[in-house]
């Protein structure tokens, strides 16, 4: 098997291995995988966690982007069934090739920093065919996932985060424990979609809302929202205008996105 000293993780890629078995071990127990469970994994990396993944689901399919890892991973699970191979970026995936069943994806992935985000949205998009996502993430990003209008993480991604997903913190995790180590902590992260559908226009109006009320995140609502409704529709705003945005609760800006689509 290609020798794992020559893997020279990529920046451009925002690759960071875990390598530490204790962990890796915790990690695959938290995710709480079952036999029936169909796993997509988002850079497997060198397939430490795959190898968990693999051991104990029905399947996995793992989308690599960097091609230089292919023919190591490729050695390594040659006797795998269960297993596939997917040199791409995640980001051009087609979900539907994998199914297009709802809720029989399950996601898992040491995600890179730089791409948590576009991921994310990725994972939006697809949100009814997945169970549930873990993901390793920057620590910082991680805390903001979870924010609420009583912690200072909070903001627009907080907000969709608590819209769409049931999201927990499972596990906090040193820089420590990864090659090369980063400059930052990571967490490990549960999403799990709340909706059965989404209701894209809705979580349209309330992405709308949101960037309206953060770009002055400063500002008492009330300011805001005369340059979006009329008089008589603000009026009819059961919600304290004298709040600022990281005052407001998820649905508070659930019921602002409801009126901005009757607006006009």
């Amino acid at each position: 098997m290609k020798n794992l000293n020559k893997i020279n993780p990529k920046k451009r890629f925002g690759q960071n291995f875990l390598e530490d078995q204790i962990l890796l071990d915790e990690l695959a127990n938290l995710i709480e995988i079952k036999n029936h469970d169909r796993f997509i994994e988002i850079g497997p990396g060198t397939g430490n966690l795959t190898q968990l993944i693999l051991d104990k689901s029905d399947s996995c399919v793992s989308v690599e982007i960097d091609k230089n890892l292919i023919p190591l991973l490729e050695e390594k699970f040659i006797k795998k069934n269960n297993f596939k191979l997917i040199n791409q970026s995640i980001l051009s995936f087609d979900l539907s090739k994998i199914t297009k069943k709802k809720k029989s994806i399950r996601l898992a992935g040491n995600l890179p920093y730089n791409l948590s985000s576009p991921i994310l949205e990725w994972c939006i998009k697809n949100s009814e065919s997945i169970i549930d996502m873990h993901f390793m993430l920057q620590k910082e990003f991680a805390e903001r996932c979870v924010g609420n209008e009583t912690s200072k993480s909070y903001g627009k991604l907080s907000v969709i985060c608590d819209y769409l997903f049931e999201v927990q913190i499972l596990k906090d995790v040193d820089k420590s424990f990864f090659n090369p180590s980063p400059k930052v902590d990571s967490s490990f992260v549960k999403f799990k979609p709340k909706k059965e559908f989404l209701d894209q226009n809705e979580f349209a109006n309330l992405k709308k809302i949101l960037n309206h009320l953060f770009s002055a995140k400063r500002k008492k609502i009330r300011k805001t929202l005369t340059k979006i409704f009329n008089e008589s529709e603000i009026n009819k705003i059961d919600l304290d205008l004298n709040l600022r945005p990281d005052q407001m609760n998820t649905q508070n800006f659930v019921d602002l996105s409801r009126v901005y689509k009757n607006h006009g």
